[in-house]
């Protein structure tokens, strides 16, 4: 279960190796995602986040999570975190993603 606070973003990042379900269970936030970094046409998705709602992000898909509110989700995998090898990569951020939302 993973908990951010109001302004606070968890991301921005990848899983190559699996799926990554979000179960949001209290608050409300933005789910950012984005096909390919370095396409500058390539747009990113924003959807909106409360409880309640599930989201998919398929394996190379890079997505951050951006909290309004105290924000409480928890993120489950199709795959177990130590089989992967990495099951995170880390991107740079992007200059302009949640700054002119």
């Amino acid at each position: 279960m993973l908990h951010l606070y109001p302004g606070k973003v968890r991301g921005l990042h990848y899983h190559p190796h699996f799926v990554e379900y979000l179960l949001f269970v209290e608050g409300s936030g933005v789910l950012v995602t984005k096909d390919d970094a370095d396409d500058p046409n390539c747009e990113e998705e924003f959807i909106h986040v409360s409880r309640g709602i599930c989201t998919r992000t398929p394996a190379g898909i890079m997505h951050a999570v951006h909290a309004i509110t105290p924000l409480t989700f928890i993120a489950m995998l199709t795959k177990p975190w130590d089989e992967c090898d990495p099951p995170l990569v880390q991107v740079e951020p992007l200059p302009h993603t949640l700054e002119r939302r």
